[in-house]
């Protein structure tokens, strides 16, 4: 048995590459078997929620775990393994929810890649689309990037970071629709508090569209006509099926059926084929399954490294009768 490794917030930064991160959206993206749950509790001051999944195929079982209490917020996750019920570590999950999304959608983005330039459209200044069109930047070439949100300081701040990242211009723009102008793809990254603020109008002339805010009932990006008059709708999972608050109104308010979506993995198949014409939709709500791959893949960098922290075995072993 090794003893349990313990990566912190800083480790995370520097191992978390865009390779690294792709590496594991893959993986978890074609991973087969895994059994998921989850559960989430509160009361006046807090909240918690616990992501657990079981995967075969990597001999893995663990959970991660984040709580908040007004702005403060904490993330873990910890592995182990499913053969032995050893412990592999535990991971500082501050970054990884952003980056396994970012990488995720990535994967659809390369997958209708023709090797053209093109103009892509962010909308969205934070962490979240941050990563994202570093992901996206990594897997298609691109001649520009246009960006979006509402406040001008966020989004003039992130293009000045991106632009040296992306290697071409990276500029906001201060609306919607000049994001979208002659655009070929767009990251649609926002809080997705509000009401959805996309319409098929917008967004008819675009290759591709990634939707990756709006992931529970009471959030949406995108008016439900997009869903429901595109070419074709991938997923990332089963629940995005049914839980985003977007994918809701497609099916309540525009006759969309869900069913007729497919799945990443399916879309990722050579043998699928993918429209040529016609809008595509990328809607993501994250997995678990992408949160222990992408810690997985962490520890065993650093542990290749010599990096991380050596912890001691945490819960004693008890051998259970029968």
């Amino acid at each position: 048995m090794s003893s349990p490794l313990l990566i912190d917030g800083d480790l995370v930064d520097s191992l978390c590459t865009v390779d690294i991160a792709l590496n594991a959206a893959r993986i978890s993206a074609t991973t087969v078997g895994a059994t998921t749950g989850r559960v989430q509790i509160a009361d006046e001051m807090t909240w918690m929620r616990v992501l657990t999944g079981v995967i075969p195929e990597l001999d893995l079982v663990g959970y991660k775990e984040f709580h908040r209490v007004g702005q403060r917020v904490r993330y873990h996750i910890s592995l182990f393994e499913r053969s032995t019920a050893d412990m592999v570590g535990i991971v500082d999950g501050r970054r990884i929810t952003s980056v396994r999304t970012a990488a995720t959608a990535a994967l659809a983005f390369e997958r209708v890649d023709d090797g053209t330039p093109s103009i892509l459209a962010v909308i969205g200044s934070g962490e979240e689309a941050r990563e994202g069109l570093r992901s996206v930047a990594a897997v298609t070439p691109l001649v520009e990037v246009r960006v979006y949100s509402p406040t001008a300081a966020n989004r003039e701040a992130f293009c000045k970071e991106m632009e040296p990242i992306v290697g071409a211009p990276v500029r906001p723009v201060t609306s919607v629709d000049a994001a979208l102008d002659g655009a070929r793809r767009a990251y649609v990254a926002t809080s997705a508090a509000g009401d959805a603020f996309l319409r098929y109008e917008q967004v008819e002339h675009l290759e591709l569209l990634a939707s990756i805010g709006s992931t529970r009932p009471d959030q949406r990006e995108l008016i439900g006509d997009v869903l429901a008059k595109a070419a074709l709708v991938i997923f990332d999972c089963d629940d995005a099926r049914h839980e985003p608050g977007d994918v809701i109104d497609a099916i309540d308010d525009f006759g969309f059926d869900a069913n007729s979506a497919i799945l990443l993995a399916n879309a990722l198949d050579p043998a699928t084929a993918i429209p040529t014409t016609g809008l595509t939709v990328f809607k993501s709500i994250g997995t678990v399954e992408q949160d222990l791959v992408l810690a997985h893949q962490l520890l065993m960098a650093a542990r290749d490294l010599g990096a991380g922290h050596i912890g001691p075995e945490i819960g004693t072993l008890r051998i259970m009768r029968g």
